[in-house]
């Protein structure tokens, strides 16, 4: 059974934190578009550690939630102390191609004939905006591992 102490001890402390960060960014952007989101969660695994299960066939905000991980990540080990300009410089150096988030990014960009850079600056905004928001998700993986979308609702209420 996995526990915050056995992911800890398989991906280290900062790794961990990282996992959780990202997946958060995710979850909340996917409740924000008022996707069916039905859990995020942490598993013990090098291919995908992280999942945030979003059911249904609607594609709105697709873009967003698949690059609001990375952004999300670099906001908090940031703590947030970043402007857009920083975010739009940095963040695509830090970014690998063959990622499957920022594939799905590019292609949903792509798609809806978005324009990466408005999609980046949109979700800086909302993730600055609901700071508050996505840390108490991130404590929330970092303490379970798993939320539910009633528990992160719930979170949020709280």
């Amino acid at each position: 059974m996995k526990t915050r102490d056995s992911l800890v001890e398989f991906f280290g402390e900062e790794e961990f934190l990282r996992l959780c960060s990202h997946e958060a960014g995710h979850a909340l952007v996917a409740l924000l578009f008022k996707r069916p989101l039905d859990y995020v969660k942490i598993d013990l695994s090098k291919d995908r550690p992280g999942i945030t299960h979003i059911t249904g066939d609607s594609l709105d905000g697709s873009a967003h939630i698949a690059i609001a991980g990375h952004i999300a990540e670099f906001l908090i080990r940031k703590d947030f102390a970043c402007d857009l300009d920083t975010v739009m410089r940095k963040l695509p150096m830090e970014l690998n191609r063959s990622d499957a988030d920022y594939q799905s990014f590019q292609a949903a960009c792509y798609y809806f004939q978005l324009a990466e850079t408005n999609v980046v600056e949109q979700c800086y905004n909302i993730l600055m905006a609901c700071k508050k928001a996505l840390l108490a998700i991130v404590d929330g993986l970092m303490q379970r591992a798993y939320l539910s979308r009633d528990e992160i609702e719930a979170t949020l209420k709280g």
